[in-house]
């Protein structure tokens, strides 16, 4: 699968792969650079450079977490086996930000493959704007709460203390909060305006009652 990779190129690869899947986000080039115990970051950025030309990552410049590992449209949890709780919270808007409630209203089984990641939360969505990502109004959603997120990631994202769900981006001084929905507009801060913006989490998968 990786046969046009160096041995060490993997170990990059792999070392940027588990980083994101223990921590949410991705891993900066400094941290990369303490993990291989190497002098200085140029090492780093080389092979960094070969992944990215690859395929194997994404990168997005003018941010210091860049690196993303290539976009997939998220779809409703599939059947799986379900192991542990998490608190539902409020309600998060997928169409104009509203205040999500930060109470516990219920509890909602998780599937295993999240088993031991601590503090995840569901969410209800109520909106339309993300219907083309497969998240639908009244839809429910698994956030792991993280700081970061890697570019284009579907996130909660706090505006003022109002959640909505968006894709997020952020480079430079600017920030873009990017609906599914052609009938919605992109949500762009510029300078001192992304200090009212906090991610919140990062969303994990999408649970639809049917029938």
């Amino acid at each position: 699968m990786h046969g046009d990779l160096t041995a060490r190129q993997k170990e990059f690869l792999d070392f940027v792969t588990s980083f994101m899947e223990e921590k949410g986000y991705p891993p900066s080039i400094r941290e990369i650079q303490h993990a291989f115990k190497l002098k200085s970051t140029k090492g780093v950025k080389g092979h960094i450079d070969r992944l990215v030309e690859r395929g194997y990552l994404n990168r997005k410049d003018g941010s210091a977490r860049a690196l993303s590992l290539p976009s997939h449209k998220i779809e409703p949890e599939k059947p799986a086996i379900l192991i542990g709780w998490a608190p539902i919270v409020g309600r998060v808007a997928a169409g104009l930000p509203i205040l999500a409630e930060e109470n516990e209203d219920g509890r909602m089984p998780i599937p295993e493959r999240f088993h031991g990641i601590e503090g995840m939360f569901w969410l209800e969505v109520h909106g339309d704007s993300m219907i083309n990502e497969g998240i639908l109004d009244g839809d429910y959603v698994l956030v792991r709460p993280v700081p970061f997120v890697e570019e284009g990631t579907i996130a909660v994202v706090l505006v003022d203390n109002e959640a909505t769900v968006k894709r997020f981006y952020h480079r430079g001084d600017t920030i873009r909060l990017v609906p599914a929905n052609d009938l919605y507009k992109v949500m762009e801060f510029h300078g001192p305006a992304c200090a009212s913006i906090r991610v919140a989490g990062k969303v994990a998968a999408v649970f639809r009652f049917t029938g």
